[in-house]
């Protein structure tokens, strides 16, 4: 406690001057000149000022000086100060609680008019009203003021209240790409498929997948790049691209699941991953093509994110397709290339795709569906009496580390991979690159 507060609680014992400077530790002389000072300054409060005002009024002034402003005589300053708010009678709060607990304050003030409306008590105690609530007020009239005091509750924001915040305030920076770096050492187009699903940001022990990520995209496109010409990338993103659709940690139908980050990290990591890969993949191609695909971790936080990315960039070499659908087919010449999780049966794929994308399936010859979920590498074929219409169903491999569930269940082994196909416009399949974390 520093020595003008020892001073002003020592005028409580009523006690001679010469008592109070010794047991304070001070000359009689000191003492004296401090108590002098304070005296003056509570001569400014007025005399009809009920105590608890007062000992409001005074504590703030001893903590607004300290023995050398007085020395500097800066009592005089504060002395006109508070004189010239007396004066105009200036509406002023002077205290505030807040209980960090029950998410409750109290806020005292003072104005110069009876308040009548809770409109007028918040203007005058400043309260704000985006984050604190007017539970109750009171007023208590004194000579030539009216004393207020209100309890607040903090508000509660309810999840739609924060989604409208977040859209009205939503307002990303729009990339502008450069341009591409196409080589002219090739004379023949082709389209890259690049499908890495399953990538489950914030799951337990994925930590290294932002790296692992980077890696894989930058190592499969620059050996496609130094061999084809990639007039057209194909880049599909989601898919379980979060472990988890809630904040407190489950996926969307509800199961919990093992997570190392809470959800709004896992996300924003995710955001900002999709984010650097486009920028990066646009400067290798002509048009990319960035397709959406739903997981059955993340239907609906992964949608948010698509949407936004979406948003970022404004530019005609990129193509999104963030529309919620959980079956989507790109066509390219004579290739068919269908994307969706596989987290549902395949027994009658090659018919659902026949015949909701009937003219795509009608005017393709080759026709490839790549699926992830089950974090390993497969292909099916289904072959009718002509082989050229055949359909292949790809099981893609996942980046991702095994958590405890997958280890627990003896889902282990495989090996975490990216994968990167290139197709020629009329003959179908011409080469495929791996990358092994």
């Amino acid at each position: 406690m520093n020595l003008i507060n020892l001073v002003y609680d020592s005028l409580k014992l009523k006690k001679s001057d010469a008592f109070c400077a010794t047991k304070i530790g001070i000359s009689l002389e000191k003492y004296r000149q401090l108590k002098q000072q304070i005296t003056n300054i509570k001569s400014l409060v007025q005399d009809d000022m009920d105590g608890m005002m007062k000992d409001v009024i005074n504590k703030r002034m001893l903590d607004i000086i300290d023995d050398d402003t007085i020395l500097n005589n800066y009592v005089g300053e504060l002395e006109d100060q508070l004189t010239d708010a007396l004066n105009q009678k200036k509406e002023r709060v002077v205290e505030f609680k807040e209980d960090l607990e029950d998410g409750t304050a109290e806020i005292k003030g003072i104005a110069f008019a009876e308040p009548k409306s809770p409109e007028e008590i918040i203007r005058i105690l400043k309260i704000d009203t985006d984050k604190w609530k007017l539970s109750s007020y009171w007023n208590k009239q004194h000579k030539d003021y009216w004393l207020i005091s209100a309890m607040v509750t903090q508000v509660k924001h309810e999840p739609q209240d924060l989604l409208v915040k977040v859209l009205e305030n939503f307002n990303p920076f729009t990339q502008v790409l450069p341009e591409p770096k196409i080589t002219d050492k090739f004379i023949n187009p082709s389209v890259a498929v690049l499908s890495i699903q399953d990538l489950h940001f914030g799951k337990e022990g994925n930590d290294g997948v932002i790296k692992d990520f980077k890696d894989a995209i930058t190592n499969l496109v620059l050996r496609a790049y130094h061999s084809h010409m990639l007039a057209k990338i194909i880049y599909v993103i989601g898919g379980d691209l979060l472990n988890m659709d809630t904040f407190n940690g489950g996926t969307t139908s509800g199961t919990m699941v093992d997570n190392e980050q809470r959800a709004q990290q896992a996300y924003q990591d995710a955001f900002n991953a999709m984010y650097w890969s486009i920028n990066y993949l646009a400067e290798f191609t002509h048009e990319l093509h960035v397709v959406y695909l739903p997981g059955n971790h993340d239907r609906l936080s992964s949608f948010h994110l698509a949407h936004a990315l979406s948003k970022c960039f404004n530019d005609d070499r990129v193509k999104f397709d963030v529309e919620y659908a959980e079956r989507k087919v790109v066509t390219y010449g004579n290739n068919f290339f269908a994307f969706e999780h596989g987290d549902v049966t395949k027994k009658n794929t090659p018919l659902v795709y026949a015949t909701e994308f009937a003219k795509d399936w009608g005017s393709t010859i080759y026709r490839t569906c790549y699926t992830g979920h089950f974090h390993s590498k497969k292909t099916i074929e289904f072959v009718t009496e002509n082989e050229h219409h055949g359909f292949s169903i790809k099981h893609l491999p996942s980046l991702s580390k095994t958590d405890y569930w997958h280890y627990h269940n003896k889902f282990t082994g495989a090996k975490r991979q990216a994968v990167m196909e290139l197709h020629d416009k009329e003959k179908g399949k011409i080469s495929e690159f791996v990358y092994t974390a």
